[in-house]
């Protein structure tokens, strides 16, 4: 299991590299006013979508790997901070990669030409009709991935690489049900966005007040 975590760290830091070799300049899309104007972009990359293809296959790995687990303690927030943000950025760059092959081929269908990034000063129907319920379809893609691990027992990635884990209401071993899982991982995005708050009331194992609220342990552990 060391073995595979030194796998998903190469594996994050190669994602890095590839922006940085290639110049990728946007990932996914956005889109804003300024003004009466309406600036869309949209973009991606052949090398990150051979990174997203490995990325999901490691992924799948972790939900069906099996290792000896010993809890060895609680950890800082500051540890479980930077797990979430390497889990964001692992679900989001991975979903983003894919996801972007709808606009852009839309968009492809409409000029007459496929380009891997296009930027626009106009509107046209499709952003509305597909590019609307694309961002909610990423969204609940990225709220999956923090949740579906819980359903089996597993971690994300970025816990899986910090050695954390979070545990059911039940003990330290076992899965949540998907109710659980769901109401867990809302709870926890709550408790992100209302940063302030995180650190008020902690208890002796370092849990936060959402910890608290769904009876959840978060711990540190090592593979034997």
């Amino acid at each position: 299991m060391n073995l595979f975590r030194v796998g998903f760290v190469v594996l994050v830091s190669v994602s890095f590299i590839l922006l940085r070799v290639y110049s990728i300049a946007r990932v996914g899309g956005t889109s804003h006013w300024e003004g009466r104007k309406s600036f869309t972009t949209e973009g991606s990359h052949p090398a990150l979508l051979v990174w997203s293809f490995v990325a999901i296959v490691f992924f799948v790995a972790l939900m069906t790997a099996r290792g000896t687990e010993v809890v060895v303690g609680f950890p800082s927030f500051g540890k479980r901070a930077v797990a979430f943000c390497l889990d964001f950025w692992f679900s989001v760059l991975t979903i983003s990669s894919i996801g972007s092959l709808v606009p852009l081929w839309i968009e492809a269908r409409r000029a007459g030409h496929f380009s891997w990034y296009f930027e626009r000063n106009y509107i046209v129907p499709t952003d509305a009709t597909v590019g609307i319920p694309l961002v909610f379809a990423d969204m609940a893609l990225i709220f999956l991935y923090f949740a579906f691990p819980l359903t089996r027992g597993r971690q994300t990635v970025g816990c899986f690489i910090l050695g954390l884990k979070v545990t059911p209401p039940f003990g330290d071993r076992g899965a949540f049900t998907f109710r659980e899982a769901v109401r867990r991982t809302w709870s926890e995005f709550k408790g992100l966005c209302s940063f302030s708050s995180i650190g008020r009331n902690r208890d002796a194992q370092g849990r936060t007040w959402y910890d608290q609220q769904t009876n959840c342990t978060v711990v540190s552990i090592k593979y034997e």
